[in-house]
């Protein structure tokens, strides 16, 4: 049971309830999952290929959806390497086979339970396949996700982007109305801020899906954001 949140940037409680959430997008599926922190369960829906967007804890409903749909997990992509966010990654990797992917500079984090904050949860480390970098893509099925590197929550925190889509996965830097925490190991708000002039320079209607809280747009967060001014 999770008792606090490294995602909001006033320590929030954690909801224990899981809920699913489907979106669609031409070619791309989405399920949606409350496990503490929000995970993202993203296929084509032609191809049956698909990526776990961050992996709070092992779940039996994200299984079952993987299972029952007869998806091949290709990738397990870790927007950033907070306990919150990590903690079902090793599992979901032995029962389906996916890759572990994340940002060349959070690969401190998952091998340091201290600095991922495992140490509240009895330690655990996890051991990435891929590092990527800002810029790089990471493709299956059909669909594409960009790399746009977003540090300040930590050092490698990323947005995920389909911009075929007009989707974003902004892990912890970007939420309805508010921001990640930067009071954590690697956390800065001057790098922060920065990180968010960059999303302001973005055109298109893109919808972000968060690492906490509820769906927002951009354009929504450009507007009525604080941080974002």
């Amino acid at each position: 049971m999770f008792l606090w949140s490294c995602g909001s940037a006033d320590i929030a409680d954690i909801t224990e309830e899981t809920g699913e959430i489907e979106e669609r997008a031409e070619n791309m599926e989405i399920l949606a999952f409350s496990l503490g922190a929000n995970c993202y369960l993203v296929y084509g829906e032609n191809s049956k290929k698909a990526c776990l967007i961050d992996a709070p804890e092992y779940d039996g409903e994200i299984m079952d959806a993987i299972l029952s749909k007869g998806l091949s997990l290709e990738y397990i992509i870790l927007t950033h390497g907070h306990f919150d966010h990590i903690l079902g990654a090793e599992a979901f990797k032995e029962k389906t086979g996916a890759k572990i992917a994340v940002h060349e500079l959070e690969t401190e984090y998952l091998g340091d339970p201290e600095k991922s904050m495992t140490y509240f949860f009895g330690g655990g480390t996890v051991a990435a396949d891929v590092e990527f970098k800002d810029g790089d893509i990471l493709s299956f099925g059909g669909v594409s996700l960009e790399v746009l590197h977003t540090p300040g929550h930590t050092k490698g925190s990323c947005f995920l982007i389909c911009d075929n889509e007009k989707i974003m996965f902004s892990g912890d830097t970007l939420f309805k109305d508010n921001i990640g925490r930067f009071d954590f190991y690697g956390g800065d708000y001057g790098v922060l801020m920065e990180s968010l002039q960059k999303l302001k320079s973005m055109e298109g209607g893109y919808t972000i899906y968060p690492g906490h809280g509820e769906a927002t747009t951009l354009k929504d967060e450009i507007k009525t954001n604080p941080y974002m001014r």
